[in-house]
């Protein structure tokens, strides 16, 4: 349904399909527009000839490898597979090495994953963002037998994401769509504003009475609007922490992945002037930051919480003042800068080796970067 999507903004089904019936796997690849609930999509089946092989994830490696596709998609594929043997390497209590996959090894899973990452370039490995995910439930058989939905693999691929069973008796996400999300996407809130430009869809096999089966992708202008994402917030309080020990906390917390980390004061139980710290985390440090609360302060349990954020697009770039150079950190609002900073730690330079005031050298910076722009 991902790769019917991608092809119906792209429109080049004919070029996929010559490309990955090349590859030199027992496959035959149809795309075709059908209708669904009065939906026109683009539906894209994979016909497996013969049994697909075993597949370990050195045999991946080597496929991707002997493949010609660009070194940008054998990247952003392994790190698909990767992602996906992990999860099932923990569901079986095996090593990365030694799992091997019969539906996610097999030639169409093949055909998925590359076949995605191959789309995803043609459209400049834009951003990708997705809302809460829809797993289905009941059961489903497999040659491991019979196993609950959302399948074991699944929930290890999206812990930490937002997802809902939803009210169909089916798997609704495997674990090749889920690793596709949680590998290369960014998860947004539902309500997210966005500028459509394009629209494609893709048709899915299984027909359920209620609910149309589609997927679909949403091409989007540069939006205007500052970005979204979710961050994890981490508090705890302490009454026993000197101000060195708190400092080397927050100095330790940002050198391990914190975005950001601030304190303050308060009065606590008894009287006891005491600290509140706040630590904004990235989702795939959270577990770290965890452990070094209790690892590196005094804290015996902590409070945490997802929150949604609105950031302005960021980059860094640097400029020669007086000879020297100046790091400048940029905000933006989709293409137009809100607001340049000079990095302080280039601004305290600056003025030690003009030897002048800090202030001066800042006002001095400030000056230069109005006359270049």
């Amino acid at each position: 349904m991902i790769l019917g999507a991608l092809i119906d903004i792209l429109g080049n089904e004919k070029e996929f399909v010559r490309l990955f019936e090349r590859l030199g796997l027992d496959v035959r690849i149809r795309v075709g527009t059908v209708t669904v609930n009065h939906l026109n999509g683009k539906r894209v089946t994979v016909d497996v000839k013969g049994d697909s092989p075993l597949r370990h994830f050195s045999d991946i490696k080597r496929f991707l490898r002997s493949s010609s596709f660009s070194g940008d998609v054998k990247e952003r594929a392994l790190k698909i597979f990767e992602n996906i043997f992990r999860a099932e390497a923990e569901v079986h209590g095996e090593i990365l090495r030694d799992v091997h996959l019969h539906e996610v090894g097999a030639d169409d899973s093949l055909i998925d994953i590359v076949g995605f990452c191959f789309l995803w370039e043609k459209l400049a490995f834009c951003p990708i963002f997705y809302t809460t995910m829809v797993t289905g439930k009941g059961q489903i058989h497999t040659r491991h037998g019979t196993l609950p939905v959302p399948p074991p693999a699944v929930l290890n691929l999206i812990r930490g994401k937002d997802f809902s069973l939803g009210e169909i008796e089916s798997e609704l996400l495997t674990p090749t769509g889920a690793a596709i999300l949680v590998s290369h996407g960014t998860q947004i809130p539902d309500g997210y504003v966005i500028r459509p430009s394009r629209i494609g869809t893709g048709a899915g096999h299984r027909i359920f009475k209620d609910s149309p089966n589609i997927l679909r992708a949403i091409l989007t202008e540069t939006a205007e609007a500052p970005a979204g994402d979710q961050v994890w917030i981490l508090e705890f309080s302490v009454d026993d922490m000197t101000g060195e020990a708190l400092a080397h906390f927050a100095e330790t917390a940002m050198a391990e992945g914190a975005l950001d980390i601030f304190i303050h004061s308060g009065l606590m139980k008894k009287g006891r002037i005491g600290h509140h710290v706040t630590i904004l985390s990235p989702e795939e440090k959270r577990d770290e930051l965890a452990a070094l609360i209790f690892r590196e302060s005094s804290s015996i349990g902590f409070r945490f919480h997802r929150e949604n954020r609105v950031i302005l697009k960021r980059q860094e770039r640097s400029v020669r003042i007086d000879g020297m150079k100046v790091r400048l950190k940029i905000s933006s609002l989709g293409n137009d800068p809100v607001t340049v900073k000079p990095e302080f730690d280039d601004v305290a330079k600056f003025a030690s080796a003009r030897k002048i005031p800090l202030k001066q050298a800042l006002k001095k910076i400030e000056g230069a970067l109005r006359e270049k722009n």
